[in-house]
């Protein structure tokens, strides 16, 4: 069963609540934080930037049009001019506005976290809706500083008299404190659907301390929700991201939407997919699909014959039965291929319509696995092979006596894995930056369609690993500069 977080908009920033008079006929800070209803509308609050349209929506799976997983026609959120290399400080919606979808949330987890002392509930509940707005605040930074870099650290509630010139400050001090708020959220027990608990804190934390090549503490933080048994792969890999099967034990935390009130951003996701073919998967995607033997696949092989079942559950590609009917080669008009996960539709003759609720996936057990295989920094095989082990995939299990892997070669095996399990989820984008390969991938690639003609050949310069700055941001507050270098 579904369950959404509900509550109602109160007042958060200071700017819009600086009154001479405290009115009674609506909210604002000082007669606000009275009730338990009042509290949790609080919390609430701070949970509802992750519906933001820069946020974890629609836009983190457009996310994949950067990278050469997929390609994007039209320019939804400015994702086109990221993948092909023209993007600048005005010319994208993404880059302009993720920096103040960040500040949003925040700012209200800022003031949440402010007014906790005044807060009339049990100091057991207080801890524990505090630790979820700490959690909310380093998820929100951590977003935030792998996009843009360096950026102004604020822990106060907002206010615009004393942080609206602040410079930026360092990346490594931003992550510092993104540690210590998950270390703060430790202790919350939330067992309600949606919310963090201290396994979705364990979990991003892991997350944090691989993007920032701490590798011990991620290995550990991840060996610790394994340990916990908390967690295990979903059977079915397809089934995985439907409407029937949320909330199954392999999601960690996810973005929980509820038609009508909550559906994805873009005109919803099954439009996005199959109509406009926004987010198109190319031939390089499915070409780095392996051979269900586990062999690579090479030209002249079949391209949709006996692949990685993984391939079949993600990608719709001509020939392949969506719907009710057999896929032409133009019937999704960028590239001949579409994304079947998060998508409502699946073989079977369309029911439905396309107010897409379908939860979107943060984290999940999978993710656990593969973070601690690669902050092992050494030939490891258990955690790989479990992925590969899953029952509805059933992929060739890696053996050490036979495969012997150096770790230069294991850490190509989980770059390859991760590109497979997690394709169509938004997370390649952030990957290929990551390991800086990003440049070696796309420079002067080319996006081609399902019968390799060429739709779009691609820039990345060293500049592209960070976002530059939006403008207008600079314009009000000139001592973020210098930006980002190369822009």
């Amino acid at each position: 069963m579904k369950k959404i977080l509900t509550g109602f908009v109160f007042c958060l920033s200071i700017t819009s609540c600086s009154l001479d008079t405290i009115p009674t006929s609506q909210y604002v800070e000082d007669n606000f934080w009275k009730t338990p209803e009042q509290i949790e509308a609080g919390l609430v609050a701070c949970y509802s930037t992750m519906y933001n349209v820069y946020m974890y929506g629609s836009n983190l799976i457009f996310s994949e049009t950067g990278t050469p997983n997929a390609y994007n026609y039209n320019g939804t959120y400015g994702w086109r001019v990221i993948g092909d290399g023209s993007v600048n400080s005005i010319n994208s919606d993404i880059v302009n506005g993720k920096w103040g979808a960040c500040y949003q949330g925040i700012g209200r987890c800022n003031t949440f976290i402010a007014g906790a002392p005044s807060f009339v509930i049990s100091e057991e509940d207080k801890k524990e809706m505090v630790g979820e707005a700490k959690f909310l605040r380093a998820l929100f930074y951590f977003d935030l500083t792998n996009m843009y870099g360096d950026a102004p650290l604020i822990l106060d509630k907002p206010d615009v008299n004393t942080q609206s010139f602040l410079p930026r400050d360092p990346k490594a001090k931003i992550i510092a404190q993104v540690i210590q708020d998950l270390k703060d959220a430790l202790p919350a027990t939330s067992s309600q659907t949606g919310r963090a608990n201290k396994w979705a804190a364990k979990a991003l934390l892991a997350r944090v301390y691989l993007y920032n090549e701490m590798w011990e503490e991620a290995e550990k933080a991840a060996e610790e929700v394994i340990n916990s048994k908390k967690y295990s792969l979903f059977s079915d890999y397809r089934n995985l991201f439907s409407r029937d099967h949320e909330n199954n034990q392999e999601v960690i935390f996810d973005v929980q939407y509820l038609y009508p009130t909550f559906v994805h951003s873009g005109n919803g996701l099954d439009i996005v997919l199959r109509q406009f073919n926004s987010i198109a998967p190319t031939l390089d995607l499915v070409k780095a699909y392996d051979m269900k033997d586990g062999s690579s696949y090479t030209d002249g092989k079949d391209l949709y014959i006996d692949r990685d079942p993984r391939f079949y559950a993600t990608i719709v590609h001509p020939g392949a039965t969506y719907m009710g009917q057999i896929v032409t080669n133009d019937k999704f008009i960028n590239t001949g291929y579409t994304f079947k996960k998060y998508s409502r539709y699946d073989t079977a003759a369309a029911t439905i319509d396309d107010k897409n609720d379908i939860n979107i996936i943060l984290m999940r057990y999978a993710d656990i696995l593969m973070i601690y295989a690669e902050a092992r920094n050494q030939p490891i095989y258990d955690a790989i092979n479990e992925v590969r082990n899953r029952p509805s995939v059933k992929m060739p299990l890696f053996d050490k006596t036979k495969d012997n892997f150096t770790k230069e070669q294991m850490r190509e095996r989980i770059r390859h894995e991760r590109r497979i399990e997690f394709a169509g989820e938004g997370w390649y984008y952030n990957d290929i930056r990551r390991w800086k390969i990003a440049k070696e991938l796309m420079n002067g690639s080319t996006v081609q369609k399902y019968d390799g003609s060429i739709i779009e050949r691609r820039i990345f310069n060293d500049k592209n690993y960070l976002f530059p700055l939006p403008q207008q941001e600079v314009n009000d507050n000139p001592n973020l500069l210098p930006n980002n270098p190369g822009w």
